[in-house]
């Protein structure tokens, strides 16, 4: 009967983890959707339109938890970010540094700048659920001359 118990919480502890680690996986995926949707939501509605709608905390289209659209300039200049729009024409924002020393602005602008594929610009963030350090990335792919992002916690 023992045996049984360890072996049914071991099972248990397999399955909550996978769940968790594919949870994280398909918010990744999601960001690099919500990225492509912005993109076409700007050509379609236009800059004014399309700020307004991806600083609207309430649409869930644009908003929803963590998944949040950020349009920032080529030079890292934020111009929609609906969680903190504080962030929003700051000037020192492109020098912020993670806690290891890694640019975040100047890794998203340079995943920007890779290709039209897009890339993931990565670094440590807070994470908003446990409140500890956490491996960040942010998926970033550049139209003209705008960066459209949208960041997940990988699975661990």
């Amino acid at each position: 009967m023992k045996n049984f118990m360890k072996m049914s919480v071991l099972a248990a502890c397999a399955v909550f983890g996978l769940s968790g680690a594919a949870r994280a996986a398909d918010e990744c995926a999601a960001a690099q959707g919500l990225v492509d949707k912005a993109i076409a939501h700007y050509k379609a509605a236009g800059q004014e339109k399309s700020y307004a709608d991806f600083m609207d905390k309430g649409n869930k289209d644009w908003v929803n938890g963590e998944l949040y659209v950020i349009v920032a300039t080529m030079d890292g200049i934020f111009k929609a970010h609906a969680i903190n729009p504080k962030l929003i024409d700051n000037k020192d924002l492109p020098g912020l540094k993670d806690v290891n020393g890694v640019m975040i602005i100047q890794e998203m602008i340079k995943a920007g700048k890779s290709g039209p594929a897009g890339a993931w610009a990565k670094y440590t963030w807070t994470h908003p659920e446990t409140k500890k350090l956490a491996p960040k990335q942010t998926w970033v792919k550049a139209n003209g001359d705008l960066l459209f992002m949208a960041g997940c916690y990988p699975p661990a």
